[in-house]
């Protein structure tokens, strides 16, 4: 799986638990490396997406991994 692929999945597990359930890293890590991805791949896909500002993390009541949210006055 390259990083690429990673990224893409992470993002659309997050995705697919918004609103639902916070995804805390270590959560994204086991479904990934039931995957077959290695933990080092995974940490990089994961910083790459938060550098990126493609997903952020959020710290109410633990540490999740979320999309950012948008502000009312941001959208037109």
């Amino acid at each position: 799986m390259d990083a690429a692929e990673l990224q893409k999945k992470i993002y659309d597990m997050v995705e697919k638990s918004q609103g639902k359930k916070k995804l805390k890293p270590g959560d994204i890590t086991k479904a990934m490396e039931a995957e077959g991805a290695e933990k080092a791949d995974i940490k990089a896909a994961l910083r790459e997406l938060i550098d990126g500002g493609r997903l952020v993390y959020s710290y109410f009541g633990g540490t999740a991994v979320e999309i950012p949210h948008k502000e009312g006055s941001a959208n037109p």
